[in-house]
């Protein structure tokens, strides 16, 4: 991807699921088209399903209103791949972002001159249920069908951890692991605080918020052992915990980073099951940027961010979690150090200025030939 006058611009095409505000295509292919363009790459973006389209029938828990928006992002889907294959026609690369094109675009795809590869965050491939409805158990059939057949089509598979690499190199000649990004310039420390009050913070939506009820009982006791202790939920409004002071808002980008500026502990327990030890750790990567130290639970790359002890503590039992989080509540100078040891640890290995600089290598080989 040379500036150089005498060499063509690389154009490269990138077909992602969601819009800006979803975390995945985000920090996936959004944040990257800066360093890209920089680099004199001509980048075109298509989107299949946009930010605010279509979500109105995503978020209820009704089943013919999700049949509406399935319906809606098979039709979208459709619709994006035909102009995708359109556009891969004259790109140099396409870079498909999790997207499950159907089996006629796949064979189309399939025959494009262009060089493919394939991103996904989270193993989507897995068939485990995580909800007990037919519109779920098909979708996921559907993802344990449709990913494998995507990453055949590909010459590169790009993806967060050791879990899906290893999925993706039975499928894909070519595997690229990248955890996260996140942008250090933009999720940073906040100012020092001196306040009584010790905020335990939490980031995630309503999906994931079950995920804090695995704590729920720890985090009772501790409040009422450290009455100073408060907990704030950030993605899922409303929310609430009996037995300890909780404030819980909506979550939004412009608001994000000061969010998490106001904590003083950040929190990710997860269950360890096939889909959770596919995630790729972004709230570790938040809470850490800004400084914080954390409580995690040891479940797939959460054992590689974080050193136990180090930028934070992994907890596994009800029982570690109390003492955990009350050892880090009661040491504020801990709390300094496991956070500023956090930052430096983002800093150093996934911080995007590390990670974009690898990518846009990966896809200058690839490219190279076409451009």
């Amino acid at each position: 991807m040379s500036t150089a006058a005498a060499r063509p611009r690389v154009r490269i095409l990138f077909v992602t699921q969601y819009g800006v505000l979803a975390a995945s295509s985000r920090t996936r292919v959004f944040q990257y088209l800066p360093y890209l363009r920089a680099l004199g790459a001509e980048c075109r973006v298509l989107t299949v399903l946009p930010d605010i389209a279509g979500s109105q029938l995503m978020v209820t828990s009704q089943s013919w209103r999700k049949l509406l928006y399935y319906a809606w992002a098979a039709w979208r889907t459709s619709l994006c791949g035909l102009r995708a294959f359109w556009y891969a026609r004259k790109s140099d690369l396409v870079l498909i972002q999790k997207v499950i094109l159907p089996a006629p675009l796949r064979w189309l795809f399939g025959r494009c001159r262009a060089p493919l590869v394939y991103d996904f965050d989270d193993a989507i491939f897995t068939t485990e249920v995580r909800r007990q409805n037919w519109l779920a158990a098909w979708k996921e059939r559907r993802n344990s069908r449709g990913v494998p057949a995507m990453l055949q089509i590909c010459q590169l598979a790009v993806v967060e951890n050791d879990y899906t690499a290893a999925f993706a190199a039975c499928h894909c000649p070519r595997t690229l692991q990248i955890t996260g990004p996140i942008d250090t310039d933009h999720y940073r420390p906040g100012p020092d605080r001196d306040r009584r009050e010790v905020v335990l913070g939490w980031i995630g939506s309503a999906s994931t918020l079950p995920y804090l009820d695995l704590i729920r009982a720890p985090l009772v006791e501790l409040a009422r052992r450290c009455p100073e202790v408060r907990l704030h939920i950030v993605g899922a409004a409303g929310a609430a915990i009996d037995g300890i002071e909780t404030a819980a808002v909506a979550w939004s980008l412009e608001d994000e980073v000061a969010q998490l500026q106001d904590f003083d502990i950040g929190l990710m327990p997860m269950p360890d099951d096939p889909w959770t030890r596919g995630k790729g750790g972004y709230k570790l990567l938040q809470y850490m940027a800004t400084g914080l130290p954390v409580v995690t639970s040891p479940v797939g790359i959460n054992q590689q961010i974080v050193d136990d002890g180090g930028q934070g503590y992994w907890a596994r039992s009800e029982e570690e979690w109390l003492e955990r989080m009350a050892a880090l509540v009661g040491d504020r100078a801990m709390r300094r150090r496991m956070g500023a040891a956090g930052r430096k640890r983002v800093e150093a290995v996934y911080a995007l200025g590390i990670q974009q600089v690898e990518l846009g290598r990966q896809l200058q080989a690839l490219a190279g030939g076409r451009a």
